[in-house]
């Protein structure tokens, strides 16, 4: 994972194609560590990303609360079919935002300016 300053947004990019038991402690490390690091507005880019498993959801969901706990806010980016639709069915949409691009979550923070 990288994390990309921006003017107004922190960018974590993941570069992983799958999100799976293999690599999912890394993965929930990684978000915890450039959580502390991230300024107020963080995007988690999942452009790469083809597979998450259910833990990892649990990570991200977890990751959504901890930075509104921290008066952050995180949103998604890049989420594709199918994955898009699984976001859906575990209703993400009820408590952070999704954006199919990074353009439009940096947008959506530029309207909060």
């Amino acid at each position: 994972m990288e994390l990309i300053h921006k003017e107004l947004v922190d960018i974590l990019k993941v570069k992983e194609t799958e999100i799976t038991i293999k690599n999912n402690e890394s993965f929930k490390e990684d978000i915890q560590t450039h959580l502390l690091k991230s300024r107020q507005h963080i995007i988690l880019d999942l452009e790469n990303v083809k597979y998450l498993n259910s833990t990892s959801l649990g990570v991200i969901a977890d990751a959504a609360m901890k930075a509104k706990k921290e008066g952050k806010e995180l949103v998604i980016s890049g989420v594709k079919p199918p994955l898009d639709e699984i976001f859906t069915i575990v209703r993400f949409h009820t408590f952070m935002g999704l954006y199919k691009t990074i353009e439009e979550a940096e947008n959506y923070f530029q309207t909060l300016i």
